[in-house]
């Protein structure tokens, strides 16, 4: 199959967000809308999504779900 056949199966992907605070502008679920408006426009299946809320963006410690993520 070529490249822009439509029968050619999806690239499939993990969508992640992060909230640091219950008051930050863009909420976790604003976040995946975005991430999966990305995917759809590029032909990518979001399989899996993972999770951090309350959690600092300076180091991986605590942030469970992008671990888990990242050794998926």
């Amino acid at each position: 199959m070529s490249k822009g056949d439509p029968a050619r199966s999806p690239n499939l992907a993990a969508a992640y967000v992060r909230m640091s605070t219950e008051h930050q502008q863009y909420s976790t679920s604003n976040q995946m809308d975005v991430i999966r408006e990305y995917a759809k426009q590029r032909g990518l299946e979001i399989i899996t999504e993972y999770s951090d809320e309350g959690k600092s963006g300076l180091n991986i410690q605590g942030r469970d779900s992008l671990g888990r993520m990242i050794h998926a």
